[in-house]
């Protein structure tokens, strides 16, 4: 049943694509709801921490195919372990849109650092669906993969994250 579901989900987005814009020349900022899974193995067991929030970024769109800005993550992560549970990213933002055919698709890179924190790397590239809303607005699905730097005293390394996005932009 939840298969039928999301095959039918899929196609009502595929036929509305149909009226999707190519983004114009000018500002353009946005605001994503993201959802992050960490799958850590530790000397615990296996432990999935569930990242959730917001981020804005704006900038400029050179072209339908390059936009370039900067942006700001507010999240929160479950279970808790260091921080209070929450994390500020920053990051440099750039994003490029295409056609497809009837499908429009864009594939974006954040990257920048964990502030209030650690002094962290934050690397998050996603590739997603864009839809039309009308006028300059359109919303956004995409999935993606984050990679986080952690240290430990002297030790440090990355972790891949599966990122859930979706957003509107105008």
């Amino acid at each position: 049943m939840k298969k039928y579901m999301l095959l039918s989900l899929i196609s009502v987005f595929c036929c509305i694509a149909a009226s999707a814009k190519e983004p114009t020349k000018g500002y353009r900022g946005f605001v994503d709801a993201n959802v992050d899974l960490s799958f850590n193995q530790s000397v615990y067991g296996e432990t999935t921490v569930v990242y959730y929030g917001v981020s804005t970024s704006h900038g400029y769109q050179f072209n339908p195919h390059l936009f370039v800005g900067a942006g700001l993550v507010l999240e929160r992560h479950h279970p808790v372990s260091h921080n209070y549970g929450y994390e500020f990213p920053i990051f440099a933002h750039a994003r490029t849109d295409w056609q497809f055919g009837r499908f429009p698709l864009y594939g974006d890179i954040r990257i920048g650092g964990v502030i209030l924190g650690d002094d962290r790397l934050y690397i998050s590239p996603t590739v997603g669906y864009r839809l039309n809303l009308g006028g300059k607005s359109n919303l956004n699905f995409g999935i993606g993969l984050n990679l986080r730097g952690y240290r430990w005293g002297d030790e440090s390394s990355i972790h891949p994250q599966l990122a859930i996005r979706a957003g509107i932009d105008f």
